[in-house]
Parts: structure tokens; sequence; C-alpha cells
């Protein structure tokens, strides 16, 4: 019998609490993971305004200045990966890699403050290795495509040594 048995229902207040105790589990870390980023930024921000003696106009500005530069990062790099996966699927293949060096070139030119300047030349340097490995792709594909036309090529030149011997004189 596969009807509401007494053991069907335990099992179903098992797997509910499972389930609750994992989005329990899962919302409370993801508070932790803000109250840390939260922490390290306050900390920051104390450090420059008492330690170092900047102004808090100066914290308000770098709060301003990186809030934009992380609004067009996330877009550039989700402008990046559209791009990475047409290169994938062997569209454009040259006119994406002039993308990326743009994209590049504009996440370069980014305003942002002295604190990130870290996390901005990392990921310069991420964009750098994309290229890089796309302009190898690129030319891996240009080998290929050579190869096969010298294939097609050398096939005209298969000489049997019968039709050498045959050859009309």
């Amino acid at each position: 019998m596969n009807g509401f048995s007494i053991d069907n229902i335990v099992m179903l207040f098992i797997v509910l609490a499972f389930v609750y105790l994992t989005i329990k589990f899962i919302k409370g870390f993801i508070k932790f993971i803000v109250i840390v980023l939260l922490i390290l930024t306050l900390g920051v921000s104390a450090y420059n305004i008492f330690i170092v003696q900047k102004p808090i106009s100066y914290e308000i500005n770098r709060y301003k200045t990186d809030y934009v530069y992380f609004h067009n990062i996330r877009s550039i790099s989700s402008e990046a990966s559209t791009v990475i996966n047409e290169i994938k699927e062997n569209k454009n293949v040259q006119q994406n890699i002039n993308k990326l060096k743009e994209l590049r070139n504009n996440a370069e030119g980014l305003n942002h403050s002295q604190e990130i300047s870290g996390l901005h030349d990392k990921y310069i340097e991420s964009l750098d290795s994309v290229i890089s490995v796309c302009n190898g792709y690129s030319t891996a594909k240009e080998v290929e495509q050579k190869v096969q036309k010298l294939d097609e090529l050398s096939k005209g030149l298969d000489v049997k040594f019968k039709d050498v011997l045959l050859m009309d004189r």
C-alpha cells in the first residue's frame, strides 16, 4: 500500500526538517559573509579616518567611486563572458578578440580608489590572460584550417609509382 502511512509521513517530516535546516544554514552563511564584508569595509574606513587622518569626505567619495567602479566592472565582465562564449562557438573570432581588447581598455580606464588598486590590477591581468588565450585559440584554429587545406592539396600530389612508370614520354 503506497498511501499515507505513518512511515511515509515521518519521512516527509524528516525531509522537510532537513530542507528547512539547509535553507537556514545557507541564509546564516550569507549573513556571515555580509557581516564580515561590512566589518572589513568599516575597518578600512576607520583606519583611513583615525590612523591615516583622511577626511570623512574622502571616505564618502571613495565609496561613491568604488560603487560606480564595481557597477562598470560587472557590466564589462558580463559582456566579456558573452564575447568569450562566442569565441568558443567560433563566431567572429578575430572581431570578438578585438572586442575583448576594447573591453580591457575600458576596464583599465575606470576610475577607482587607491584601496582597490590591487584588485583592479589583478582584474586587468586576468583580462590580459584571457586575451592571450583567445589569441592562441584563434591561431590554433587558423593552423587547423591550414592543415586541412594542406591535406587537400597533398592529395592532389599523391602520385603513385605505377603512374610514373606508365607516363607518356
